[in-house]
């Protein structure tokens, strides 16, 4: 996933792609599902607490800044709006390469 839209990516976008990416391959051994079902705690997807977690784990942002990452990552990705970014949402955004 790390370079497979970067020509279109914003550096934002880039940097987020690069250390999740990271973040999956040192934790988990690069298997996403794993990364992803333990963030979830048990639920049926990963919500804004859980997702600032997995972006202060990754390095993203900081203190001040998280919040705001949080937001636009959950705008993106929680197609249903339900608050939460199941496996289905987070999985189809993988294959397109982040799209």
């Amino acid at each position: 996933m790390a370079d497979r839209n970067a020509a279109s990516s914003t550096p934002e976008e880039q940097e987020l792609r690069d250390k999740v990416t990271r973040l999956v391959e040192s934790r988990h051994g690069g298997d996403w599902r794993r990364a992803f079902d333990s963030y979830t705690k048990g639920g049926s997807g990963v919500n804004r607490d859980q997702l600032m977690s997995l972006l202060d784990d990754a390095g993203i942002g900081n203190w001040a800044t998280r919040g705001a990452w949080a937001t636009g990552i959950l705008k993106k990705m929680d197609t249903n709006v339900d608050g939460n970014i199941s496996w289905t949402e987070f999985d189809s955004l993988i294959r397109s390469g982040g799209r």
